[in-house]
């Protein structure tokens, strides 16, 4: 039987001060930030991110924190992305590109065995990952380590939403409503009850 301090140990079970201190990065939406914890991307945590097909917006939704981090002397790692990011469109968002890192893995194995040892590493700030499977046990190994070292971890799992819950601190829907604009729906925010979709409008599309 699983003791209470096992638990936490593990992640299972979130405290009122772990919400209230959590350090944000701000989405760079205003109306995005007002329904997550703390105002913003929550640093030491990790966001599921869903949609119903690629090419929803996604993606848009991180680009302006990236480029905030990227001014930092630190990796942004994306593991598994079913594209190649185009440099271009990267600087186009602010973002500086030899700050990214890409890593291709072999297997779904391998792809989680990178996000976890870059979510650990000093040398990165933020891990985006595409996993081609999803499993609870695995997705607390990666909440329990951007936990430990206040990394960012965002994830577009490839795979149907689980409704039987995540260790993940976030898990949000996303649909695209207009070329410039999704609707975002929050199925979990860490301290806090979801809440239904809100439009977020995109940057314009040059």
């Amino acid at each position: 039987m699983k003791t209470l301090q096992h638990m936490l140990q593990q992640g299972q079970v979130w405290q009122a001060d772990q919400v209230a201190s959590n350090p944000t990065l701000t989405t760079g939406f205003a109306a995005l930030d007002q329904i997550l914890p703390g105002g913003g991307w929550n640093l030491g945590a990790v966001h599921e991110l869903y949609s119903s097909q690629q090419g929803q917006g996604e993606l848009s939704l991180v680009l302006p924190a990236l480029a905030r981090l990227s001014q930092r002397a630190r990796w942004i790692v994306w593991v598994g992305p079913p594209f190649l990011p185009c440099a271009a469109a990267l600087a186009q968002a602010g973002i500086h590109y030899e700050r990214v890192l890409l890593v291709h893995p072999r297997d779904y194995q391998q792809a989680m065995w990178s996000m976890e040892e870059a979510l650990r590493s000093p040398h990165c700030c933020a891990v985006l990952g595409w996993p081609s499977e999803w499993h609870k046990d695995h997705i607390r190994r990666l909440q329990i380590s951007a936990q430990e070292h206040d990394s960012l971890c965002w994830l577009w799992p490839q795979t149907p939403f689980d409704a039987s819950g995540s260790p993940a601190a976030i898990r949000l829907g996303i649909r695209r409503t207009h070329i410039n604009a999704v609707d975002v729906e929050c199925y979990k925010r860490r301290g806090a009850w979801p809440l239904p979709p809100v439009n977020i409008q995109l940057p314009p599309i040059h």
